[in-house]
């Protein structure tokens, strides 16, 4: 004897669409996603920040190196 109710597989099969059925789910997840990339980013800062920060400090470094270097052999040059 069928049963009274639609199946698939042995499981009761409820007739609404997907859409339908879970636009709860879609709308809250997406809500979620973005509220955390929101907050993501504004905790982070910009990403391009930091590479940008990273870059200057070896420059000046590397300049800074540079300048006691030739600070350096000049006051061997010149015995001091």
């Amino acid at each position: 004897m069928a049963a009274p109710y639609r199946t698939f597989l042995g499981q009761r099969v409820w007739p609404a669409t997907i859409l339908r059925l879970y636009f709860p789910f879609f709308i809250s997840g997406s809500t979620a996603f973005f509220l955390f990339s929101a907050a993501h980013t504004a905790m982070i800062g910009s990403s391009q920040d930091k590479w940008v920060n990273i870059v200057n400090n070896v420059r000046k470094n590397t300049e800074q190196t540079q300048l006691k270097a030739a600070a350096q052999a000049y006051a061997e040059a010149h015995g001091q």
